[in-house]
C-alpha cells in the first residue's frame, strides 16, 4: 500500500520497521497495525531513514509503542510524523 492510501489524520501503530534494499534504493518497509483492515505494510519515502542500529533493537523489543500518522501531502511530498 502506498503511504498516500492512508487516512489522513489517523495514528497507525508500528509492529515492525526494517530496511529493505529495492530497485530505487534503500527504504524503509513499514508494517502497521490498522484495527479495521488490519495489518498494513507500506515503503516510507526515500528522506526517512532508520540506521541499522535502529532496526535491530525495533526488531528485538515488540513492545515499541511508536505509531506513524500521515497527515496529508505537503506539495508532491507525504507529510510523515510518528509519535
Amino acid at each position: 500500500m502506498s503511504v498516500g492510501d492512508l487516512t489522513v489524520g489517523r495514528t497507525y501503530p508500528i509492529t515492525k520497521m526494517c530496511n529493505q534494499e529495492t530497485q530505487y534504493g534503500r527504504t524503509v518497509r513499514c508494517t502497521l497495525d490498522d484495527s479495521l483492515d488490519g495489518i498494513i505494510e507500506v515503503f516510507l519515502p526515500r528522506s526517512i531513514v532508520i540506521s541499522d542500529e535502529q532496526e535491530a533493537l525495533y526488531s528485538i523489543d515488540g513492545n515499541q509503542t511508536l505509531s506513524l500518522v500521515f497527515n496529508g501531502r505537503r506539495g508532491r511530498s507525504f507529510d510523515i510524523s510518528f509519535k
